[in-house]
Parts: C-alpha cells; structure tokens; sequence
C-alpha cells in the first residue's frame, strides 16, 4: 500500500453505541463502514415513542381530546403521521452518524481520500 494509505480496510461491527473519540481512533486505523443498525432501529421506535408522549391525550380515540369532548383526533392517530415522526428521528440519528464518521458533504464516496473510490462510497482516509 503507498505509504499515505491504510494497507488493510476494516469494518467496525457493533459500532453503535459506541464513542465518538473511539469511531474517529478506529478510522484513523483503517475502518471504511461501520454497522449502526442498532442505533437505527432505535431512533426510529425513539421517533414512535415522543410521538405518542407528546400526543397521549389525543390519541385515546378517534373523537374527543383536551380541546374538547367533540374535536376530531384524527390528525393525531393518522399512522402516517407517527411514522413520519420515526423517520425524522432516524434522519436526526443519521446525521449525527454522518457527522462522526466525518463524512457529511459526501455523496456516493465523490470526496478525494474516498478508500472505495468515487462509485462505491467509503469513509475518508
């Protein structure tokens, strides 16, 4: 490998969770991918969870709520709403993900450094 290279590519399993100082050590060593399914998968409940907190009242059935026995609710029990929630959860948990993986700004790997090259993606090296 040239001298300014990594010789070996590592992916980093069950980084989620993990520390941010410990993410950017690991890519100074070489890790190219790193798994953060757990993470996503929480994110994505944690977006269902504040949802429903913050809407409790008006999710109790389809007519009656705070602002009276009679208002409709359903704005509030639309299940597309609730999973728009969780995706924008997951999107914040995604960014935060990019932004520690120092790679934000970085479309399909197109950044100089990319270790898989501009088609494949990869993390800067």
């Amino acid at each position: 490998a040239p001298a300014d290279k990594k010789p070996v590519s590592f992916v980093f399993h069950g980084g989620s969770g993990s520390d941010v100082s410990d993410i950017q050590e690991a890519i100074g060593y070489g890790v190219i991918k790193m798994n953060i399914d757990t993470d996503t998968q929480w994110a994505y409940w944690d977006g269902i969870r504040n949802f429903e907190t913050k809407n409790h009242d008006y999710l109790q059935g389809q007519i009656g709520n705070p602002d009276g026995a009679d208002k409709p609710n359903k704005k509030y029990y639309d299940p597309r709403v609730c999973l728009r929630a969780a995706e924008t959860s997951t999107v914040a948990r995604l960014n935060q993900c990019f932004a520690d993986l120092k790679c934000t700004n970085i479309l399909g790997g197109a950044a100089e450094g990319s270790a898989l090259g501009p088609r494949l993606g990869g993390l800067p090296v």
